[in-house]
């Protein structure tokens, strides 16, 4: 099994988990079901994990289609640079969920608060993940090749070239 393999298979989980997650503790919170939340709140920690697993795969499976022909070294870089956001954007999310776990059990009475801040990130995640996933995508999806990123290729082509002399 290679890096890039590893990769693909763990990748998916912070995607589609923090947009799971996220409908989770919406549905949860509308309808104050604990039990919802508390699963929202689990797929979103479990969903921080992933990310680092993913990110720390990442630059291994970079080695590995970087000699792949056709592969314009310029997407994997912006891949690279916007999963680093989704990550670091991931990781305070989990850390939330994972506190607004612990005031449930708990059963203190910051849980809506830490909810609602819980919310906002998973909201914010989301929207970078999909960003992560889309540009993950364009390295090897050509039918996701539209004008802007054959502009983006041909304008940064040489980008990663210069920076490793």
């Amino acid at each position: 099994m290679s890096w890039a393999y590893l990769h693909l298979a763990i990748n998916h989980f912070p995607i589609i988990g923090t947009i799971i997650g996220l409908l989770l503790l919406i549905i949860g919170f509308v309808t104050k079901h604990k039990g919802v939340e508390v699963s929202g709140l689990g797929t979103l920690v479990f969903s921080a994990i992933m990310a680092v697993a993913a990110f720390l795969t990442g630059n291994p499976a970079e080695k590995v289609v970087e000699n792949i022909p056709d592969v314009a070294k310029s997407l994997v870089s912006r891949h690279e640079d916007i999963a680093s956001v989704g990550m670091y954007l991931l990781i305070p999310t989990g850390i939330f969920a994972a506190l607004t776990l612990y005031s449930i059990w708990k059963k203190e009475k910051s849980v809506k608060f830490l909810v609602i801040i819980t919310l906002i990130l998973s909201l914010i995640s989301s929207i970078a993940m999909v960003f992560v996933g889309r540009t993950g995508g364009q390295i090897r999806h050509t039918e996701f090749h539209d004008e802007s990123v054959k502009q983006f290729i041909i304008q940064h082509k040489n980008d990663v070239e210069e920076d490793e002399d």
